[in-house]
């Protein structure tokens, strides 16, 4: 009777003798069905970054808050560089350091009653700018025993907006028996930004009626650009919902 009743005992919970009893390591990947490990079943911290494969782990499984996304935004123009990328991976784009250029050093050139130009500057596209120029206006060599009054009007333009250009003009007064004169312009211009490369253009004309006489009347003057920072703008990129 007992040896009956023992033999009952192991064919009905032999199985499960056999389930809690494995050997270790017995149980490897083609023992267990898929999806049988599920997140209960897994202890705190068991699982590290070494038991992770690479690319597991996406753009919906990590903690946006705390993880930089990949940065898909790009700033727009020349002279402008990322300042922030937020964790969206949004960038914030702001100027780089301003650029000065100009035209050198400039030479005399006679003024007549018709247009002269006394420099020109090529100004590069995707900035606006700040040109500046002092065209200095000279009367020489004045034999004219009388008194007389020169004047001189000088433009400066930048590229083809009707806001960047400025015109001004100057009266220079020669005494009696007064050989030479001499006086400045000062003409600045904010030209807008343009996709394009643009020209600044200084020019001035001897605006008396039948020009100067027995006098030599010379300008010269030097342009200088300037990049000038945009608003800081932010590049806004679609991110991935769900």
């Amino acid at each position: 009777m007992m040896v009956a009743l023992l033999a009952l005992f192991l064919s009905a919970g032999g199985a499960s003798y056999a389930a809690v009893a494995l050997p270790a390591h017995s149980v490897g990947a083609t023992q267990l069905k898929s999806f049988a490990v599920t997140n209960p079943k897994l202890g705190v911290d068991s699982v590290g970054s070494r038991k992770i494969m690479p690319g597991a782990v996406g753009f919906y499984r990590v903690n946006r808050n705390e993880v930089q996304l990949r940065v898909t935004g790009a700033c727009t123009t020349g002279n402008q560089a990322v300042t922030s990328v937020s964790v969206t991976g949004d960038v914030t784009c702001g100027d780089t350091s301003p650029v000065e250029s100009d035209t050198g050093a400039s030479t005399a050139k006679a003024l007549s009653t018709s247009s002269t130009t006394l420099a020109s500057l090529a100004l590069p596209g995707g900035s606006r700018y700040m040109v500046q120029a002092d065209p200095y206006i000279t009367v020489s060599g004045n034999t004219d025993p009388a008194a007389q009054t020169v004047n001189v009007s000088c433009t400066l333009s930048a590229g083809t907006a009707t806001t960047a250009t400025q015109t001004r003009s100057v009266s220079i007064s020669l005494r009696t028996g007064q050989i030479s004169a001499s006086d400045s312009i000062p003409l600045t211009v904010v030209q807008p930004a343009s996709t394009s490369s643009t020209t600044a253009t200084l020019s001035c004309t001897d605006i008396d009626t039948g020009g100067i006489t027995d006098a030599t009347l010379d300008g010269q003057g030097t342009i200088y650009g300037l990049t000038l920072a945009p608003t800081p703008t932010t590049t806004t990129t679609t991110t991935p919902t769900g």
